[in-house]
């Protein structure tokens, strides 16, 4: 640390405001929900499964790739053929995720300058051209040798030039110092140290390209690392590309207000919060969807749990016994069997006959219930109902009601079916609040 000069060294401005604490509050409370529920393994697997694709399309789409959702899930299952430079970055993603997740279970995931030119290099791979000015070959994996520019794709403006190349090595090593040193010492919080390195990385710029995806990928490595993330259940680049303006701005504030980090983690808790607490509401959601049976105990099958949990996920309220089969990943025969068995014990209501009958979990809307479901709470959460609820239910307030008011006011599953239909900020942002 003594070989870099003063004005290279990395500090962190920041103090933890009402605003911060608030939000430390909020993820401390839904990831003890978290901890505490019997998540059955279906349900881990499909919700770790459907995390990974969503870290896959939308931290990419940040960067301005346009593929649809479809083709992050074939990436993730190794399906996508890496033919075009939008399907490499895709790919990249995925290896880049694999690299976290093998270095730690083997313990070896060590947070310093190596693994950052490594995810750096593996989500690069093959996108460097020689005749590209900017990124060539060379520069996948390695300090970049020339200038940064910051383009917001939205504004079609620059926003931010990163320091001069030559200081990048001697501010990364910096950087990480710090970062060791808050780590052995272990007074902060993870969650802060991942918001001051997430904004560190891209003030930096250290790459000739891809420095947001390496951001947000460290960000993943810190959290896992530090075991916050219990099952990786959890994206957290939804609440980034929503709203890539405000994403933008919150780290330009940074820079505005004379490098105090504030602002930026005001925005990047509130992110983390809304994440932790969607993922907790989906949690509860389908834990309940579990003990609906009314026929006595169900203890349910492999196929019954992926299948149940991949269609609750999609937000399925009828389906097929095709589609049924394809989410269970299972015969016509065997499919058969586990939905008569599923209505007998009352989790699934058959509607219609022969082969055009649909299963609907029980309490949907049907007009044998009245459209509520089986704890008189209203059941079928179209767009359009979830919006109505929520403008009522928030009507005259001067701020978000937290998780708990949700539940202690008997809107747990309106808390719910907003978490899993864009997430809750989305429709903070809808209602305008």
């Amino acid at each position: 640390m003594n070989a870099i000069a003063p004005q290279f060294r990395f500090s962190a401005s920041y103090s933890h405001s009402p605003e911060i604490s608030s939000s430390l509050v909020r993820i401390a409370a839904a990831l003890g929900a978290i901890r505490a529920a019997r998540v059955l393994p279906a349900v881990a697997d499909q919700l770790r499964a459907s995390a990974r694709v969503g870290t896959i399309h939308y931290s990419n789409l940040i960067e301005g790739n346009e593929l649809p959702v479809i083709a992050a899930e074939r990436a993730a299952r190794g399906q996508l053929a890496p033919d075009s430079r939008a399907k490499i970055e895709l790919v990249n993603y995925v290896a880049a995720l694999d690299l976290i997740d093998s270095r730690l279970d083997a313990g070896d995931l060590q947070l310093d300058e190596s693994l950052l030119k490594e995810l750096h290099g593996t989500v690069t791979r093959g996108l460097g051209r020689e005749e590209d000015p900017h990124f060539k070959p060379q520069h996948e994996g390695e300090w970049r040798d020339g200038r940064a520019v910051v383009f917001n794709h939205l504004t079609q403006r620059v926003m931010h030039e990163g320091p001069p190349h030559g200081e990048v090595p001697a501010r990364m090593t910096s950087m990480f110092d710090w970062l060791s040193r808050k780590l052995a010492d272990g007074k902060e919080s993870p969650f802060v140290l991942a918001g001051v390195m997430h904004y560190g990385i891209t003030d930096v710029h250290p790459f000739a390209d891809g420095n947001g995806r390496v951001a947000r990928l460290f960000q993943v490595a810190l959290l896992m690392k530090a075991e916050v993330l219990p099952g990786r259940m959890f994206f957290f680049e939804r609440f980034y590309a929503e709203d890539r303006n405000a994403y933008y701005a919150a780290l330009q504030s940074v820079r505005e207000q004379t490098f105090n980090m504030g602002t930026w983690l005001h925005y990047f808790l509130g992110g983390l919060a809304e994440e932790y607490e969607r993922v907790a509401a989906t949690v509860e959601d389908l834990g309940s969807m579990m003990r609906i049976g009314d026929a006595g105990p169900l203890r349910l099958s492999p196929s019954q749990e992926r299948a149940l949990t991949g269609l609750r996920i999609q937000g399925r309220r009828e389906f097929t016994r095709r589609d049924y089969e394809d989410s269970a990943g299972i015969g016509r025969a065997a499919a058969g069997n586990d939905l008569r068995r599923l209505v007998g014990h009352g989790v699934l209501v058959p509607r219609g006959s022969g082969r055009a009958t649909r299963y609907a979990f029980t309490g949907t809307g049907s007009p044998a219930d009245g459209g509520r479901d089986g704890r008189g709470r209203p059941a079928e959460w179209t767009e359009a109902k979830i919006e109505t609820e929520l403008r009522d239910f928030v009507s005259g307030r001067s701020s978000w009601p937290s998780p708990s008011e949700f539940r202690e006011e008997g809107k747990g599953s309106l808390y719910a079916a907003a978490s899993r239909n864009g997430g809750i900020g989305r429709w903070r942002r809808l209602v305008g609040m």
